[in-house]
């Protein structure tokens, strides 16, 4: 569970596995809409630049929208294309007088040096970026001279492989993403490079993994670590450091050029402290173009001049930063999706829908196995919810038993799980209206009456969320088992790392001989080369004129050495 004073009350609930990350853009949205009675159907497409996109269609029976990530059916595809191209869409921004930075686009037959002229021309600091980039990948920003401007085009053209690069002036401000919303911003973020604060004792490297570690707690960049690569280690080099550099206490050292979240930048939500005139700017770029009632807008900001311009647009920009930044309070932007889309929904029993989460391991795993299509979950009642716990004392749990109150479950759409307790008791943890919690107990002491047990049923207060669908949970086990687990499994551990020691110096020492081996055998083959280049020359010696007059005082010489 999350702190509850700085994130949303509707996402305070274990977040399944794999909604962490991007994909919490869309499990967050399709929760919402769920809570609130609509009909969720998900299906997963493969497209060119992912591995895998859920698209997913939300009705209300009357009505249907298809969304893709944060992106509606209500944005036209004619627009989606138009602002996938940075320059299109910088030259539709110019047109309506919204500000954006000069620049050009440089294509693949390009050499560096005209890019470099242009470079001088336009003055530095300027910022590289590779046209079809996505998510902020090879964007370098901030280049102040030739040298580093030669570097980052070697990075970007060469390394990573996008020869086609726009070329723009620095705008000097800090960087924010800003969401857009039927002419509203509804989030903002400050997105702050990727950064080390000294402490007087850690080096760099423990300084990031210090900070790798606070940031997996976050749902919205777990596993979503700061990389050490060729940027990071340059921009270590440019302050002094390295890698295991000591940095003095509360000194702040950049470590990324790019202020992207996903390249290790820190989110801040400062939704309520921009000004109006910059909300202005990025509603104004959004109302440049036609059927796009909402985008993510990227702007480079000077707070204290209240200026700012627009660097880019993202129709399926994602939200995971407004629902868990690292610093600020969070953003209810999929509430504010769904009252969009379906404004009849707005007025539902948000604090009893709260009490339901989505098995969204479920619907990623049957999409990604291919085992469906299409995964549409059933319609959540939007009427007198409740949470309850019945524990069953003596009644013997049996896969049999189990099985039957599922389909008991099943039966009248009730929500849930069971677990045997260790005392022998069965609690059953289900939600959903009250009408239909009556009739599962109804049918479940009926059950109970017919296998003839003499079974009790107490029914006790339940509150923490519960996951959609119904499941059978394991036993718990016994503690002095688990500790024999423990310690079994570090025993098993301890036997690995010395085996893994060994075999790691068994294969440093057959290392180093092959090494010598090979030595050897170039010093071999460096002595027979020799040999054979000596005879050679002794041949030719004794096929001279020379040496042949020269026989009878070589014979003589003999002689005299006897």
């Amino acid at each position: 569970m999350m702190e509850k004073s700085r994130f949303l009350e509707s996402l305070n609930h274990p977040i399944p596995e794999k909604a962490n990350n991007y994909m919490l853009s869309t499990y967050s949205i399709i929760l919402e809409a769920w809570r609130r009675g609509l009909e969720v159907s998900v299906y997963v497409k493969n497209e060119r630049f992912v591995s895998i996109e859920p698209h997913y269609i939300i009705s209300n029976g009357d009505k249907a929208h298809h969304f893709s990530s944060t992106r509606g059916d209500l944005v036209s595809e004619h627009t989606k294309e138009l602002t996938k191209n940075k320059v299109v869409t910088k030259e539709i921004l110019e047109k309506n007088n919204v500000p954006t930075p000069k620049g050009k686009q440089f294509g693949a037959d390009i050499d560096d040096a005209e890019i470099i002229q242009y470079a001088a021309e336009i003055n530095y600091p300027v910022v590289v970026k590779p046209l079809a980039g996505t998510g902020g990948n090879g964007v370098i920003a901030g280049i102040e001279n030739e040298e580093e401007l030669i570097e980052a085009l070697t990075y970007v053209r060469k390394k990573l492989n996008f020869p086609h690069v726009i070329l723009e002036r620095y705008f000097e401000g800090e960087d924010y993403r800003l969401y857009v919303l039927d002419n509203k911003v509804i989030g903002a973020l400050k997105r702050v490079k990727a950064n080390v604060v000294g402490d007087g004792k850690s080096t760099v490297n423990e300084l990031i993994n210090k900070k790798n570690i606070e940031r997996a707690k976050l749902p919205s960049l777990k596993n979503r670590k700061i990389k050490i690569d060729d940027e990071l280690k340059n921009m270590l080099r440019r302050k002094g450091y390295d890698l295991n550099s000591v940095i003095p206490e509360g000194e702040l050292v950049y470590i990324k050029s790019k202020n992207n979240v996903s390249a290790g930048g820190d989110s801040i939500e400062v939704t309520d402290q921009l000004s109006d005139n910059i909300k202005q700017i990025a509603v104004d770029a959004v109302n440049s173009f036609d059927d796009l009632p909402q985008c993510g807008v990227d702007m480079m900001i000077d707070e204290e001049k209240d200026t700012g311009v627009i660097i880019e647009l993202n129709t399926r920009a994602h939200i995971t930063q407004h629902l868990f930044p690292m610093k600020g309070q969070a953003r209810d932007v999929p509430s504010d999706f769904i009252d969009y889309y379906f404004p009849e929904t707005i007025d539902y029993d948000r604090k009893n829908a709260q009490k339901f989460y989505i098995d969204f391991d479920f619907i990623y795993n049957a999409g990604m196995n291919r085992n469906a299509t299409f995964v549409t979950l059933p319609v959540l009642p939007t009427k007198a919810l409740k949470l309850t716990r019945y524990v069953i004392s003596g009644c013997d749990y049996t896969e049999a038993f189990a099985n039957r109150v599922k389909r008991i479950a099943h039966n009248y759409s009730v929500n849930g799980y069971l677990k045997p307790l260790n005392n022998g008791d069965i609690s059953i943890i289900i939600g959903s209206s009250q009408k239909k919690l009556n009739s599962f107990r109804n049918s479940l002491e009926r059950y109970l009456k017919k296998v003839g047990t003499a079974s009790k049923i107490t029914e006790k207060k339940r509150t923490s969320p519960i996951m959609h669908g119904f499941h059978i949970e394991e036993p718990n086990k016994n503690p002095d088992e688990e500790k024999k687990e423990t310690t079994v499994e570090k025993a098993i551990l301890d036997k690995y790392m010395k085996d893994y020691a060994k075999l790691k110096s068994d294969y440093q020492n057959a290392v180093n001989r092959l090494a010598k081996y090979e030595r050897d055998e170039r010093t071999l083959e460096l002595t027979q080369r020799q040999n054979k280049q000596l005879k050679k020359r002794l041949q030719q010696m004794e096929e001279s004129n020379s040496w042949k007059m020269t026989k009878p005082i070589r014979a003589f010489t003999e002689k005299l050495k006897k």
